[in-house]
């Protein structure tokens, strides 16, 4: 496979689904300060299978804490906050873009490890008393630290499908993992893996902004020796890493290659200023936001 040839697609194939309206719509508004409620739900409105979701995660037991029941969106928008709206709007609508169809590709299981993730790094950022803005991109990246997987099944799916069961053939019987062995056996075959592969996606096709495509682009190497874009914190690499990492070792991944053994980079841990002796502790917050990531993946059901 060229890597010349997936550059050119990654630029240019209209296979590859673009970021629906309504959510480009949504994350704008939703980034204005002065925003109205009203206006939010009318927006939301527009997408039906968005909105129901919205209604019932409000009633889930994470949001819900207790309260009555919800039937219409602009109570349920208020129940859960424009701040954690933007957050789940992306949550609720990604899963959606990459569709199954016939493909053998494991959708689920990674959309179920993206939002673990995403909740657990989340988590990581209140640990070490990060911002909101930490939070939010930790969020988001964490989502999309993988979708570099998706465009590379979406451009070759018969190739990659066939990737993933060579994977599996090679790392069946090994007594442990190491996750920096998916990558280049990815650049073996592609000429490119999926971090860069998301990162060209999210910065060019998605526009997103940064970190989210440095989250994608370092989440397995970090990428230490590389300058960042300015206004980027690394903090945000970090704490992604360590969740994909964490979540992938206590078996909430998607790929053949990720088996007990080396979860993370100690890089990683001592630079956000956390202690190796507190694993064991987080071990519970990884469970939560498995649950988290199952209540997303029902739409709150």
């Amino acid at each position: 496979m060229k890597r010349d040839e997936i550059l050119q697609r990654l630029q240019g194939d209209v296979s590859l689904p673009a970021l629906p309206e309504v959510l480009l719509k949504l994350d704008r508004i939703l980034k204005d300060p002065d925003v109205d409620i009203k206006d939010v739900a009318a927006l939301s409105a527009t997408d039906a299978v968005l909105s129901g979701q919205i209604i019932r995660m409000s009633n889930s037991a994470y949001y819900a804490r207790g309260g009555g029941h919800l039937s219409s969106l602009q109570p349920a928008i208020q129940r859960m906050g424009l701040r954690a709206l933007r957050g789940l709007v992306f949550a609720l609508t990604l899963p959606r873009i990459f569709q199954e169809g016939g493909n053998k590709f494991p959708f689920k299981a990674l959309w179920r490890h993206s939002l673990a993730v995403s909740a657990f790094a989340t988590e990581l950022a209140t640990e070490i008393g990060a911002s909101p803005e930490v939070k939010e991109s930790v969020w988001l990246g964490g989502l999309v630290h993988d979708i570099g997987a998706l465009v590379l099944a979406s451009l070759h799916p018969k190739e990659y499908n066939q990737f993933l069961s060579d994977v599996k053939r090679r790392n069946d019987g090994a007594a442990e993992w190491n996750e920096h062995e998916f990558p280049d056996w990815e650049l073996e075959m592609f000429g490119i893996d999926h971090a860069e592969a998301g990162s060209i996606f999210l910065r060019d096709r998605w526009r997103m902004p940064h970190p989210i495509p440095e989250i994608a682009r370092f989440h397995h190497n970090l990428g230490w020796e590389e300058p960042l874009p300015e206004g980027v914190e690394r903090s945000t690499i970090l704490l992604v890493h360590l969740a994909n990492g964490i979540c992938s070792h206590y078996g909430i991944g998607w790929n053949p290659a990720e088996r007990e053994g080396k979860a993370f980079q100690e890089s990683a841990w001592e630079g956000l200023g956390l202690s190796l002796d507190r694993v064991e502790e987080l071990l519970a917050k990884v469970k939560a936001s498995l649950g988290v990531a199952e209540t997303l993946l029902s739409g709150g059901e």
